[in-house]
């Protein structure tokens, strides 16, 4: 069990890919109480260990033409020529040029389309819900699909782009909803299903995405 204090008003049991209990709390929380909350949801903690470790591990992509790689949900397969730059069509063209940092090259190439969709997509929920955000940033997380700021900086990962639009237009409107709602109170979920409706749907879609993408 790892236990995250922060500046958060409520308190969030989390078990991660690798089966691992995470407790989200409030800084004054404490220590006593958290210990009878988990032995409170113990069963429900167990459950959720079992369904983590059960989950199937996904093999590692290989950079051959065929493989597929995923982009707003759909699986492209990869085209190896000798193209200048990385391009999507019916295919995901590859240079041959950039094979020996393969990896690096593709995120790079993810994160630039990512900027581009979702900080349009954000410009149009935002106008939609009434809200003004500072900046959307890219970046690399492996745990979170996106976040805001106090400052209002909307942060998303870039992997955020391989998911269906659907998927990502929930996450930003999840992020935009935290802006008048640093928390996820009754009237921050009120907010998200004004212009999501299908949210939790969409939530547990994400939470259980096991896709390995490279």
């Amino acid at each position: 069990m790892k236990i995250i204090r922060s500046n958060r008003r409520s308190i969030c049991l989390e078990i991660t890919p690798e089966a691992v209990l995470i407790v989200r709390v409030p800084e004054r929380v404490p220590q006593s109480y958290i210990e009878k909350l988990v032995q409170e949801k113990a069963d429900w903690i167990q459950k959720k260990i079992a369904a983590a470790k059960n989950r199937p591990r996904a093999q590692e992509k290989s950079f051959v033409d065929g493989e597929g790689f995923f982009f707003l949900g759909k699986s492209y397969p990869l085209k190896i020529t000798r193209a200048k730059k990385i391009e999507l069509t019916d295919e995901l063209i590859f240079p041959e040029k950039f094979l020996p940092k393969a990896k690096n090259k593709l995120e790079v190439w993810y994160k630039q389309e990512a900027r581009k969709i979702i900080s349009a997509r954000a410009e149009i929920f935002a106008e939609k819900m009434g809200l003004k955000f500072a900046a959307v940033k890219i970046n690399s997380a492996q745990k979170r699909w996106g976040s805001c700021s106090r400052k209002n900086h909307l942060n998303f990962g870039w992997k955020l782009i391989l998911q269906p639009l659907e998927l990502v237009d929930y996450v930003i409107v999840h992020e935009l909803a935290h802006i008048p709602h640093k928390n996820h109170s009754r009237v921050f979920w009120q907010l998200v299903a004004e212009y999501c409706p299908e949210f939790k749907v969409y939530r547990k879609r994400l939470r259980e995405d096991r896709v390995c993408w490279f």
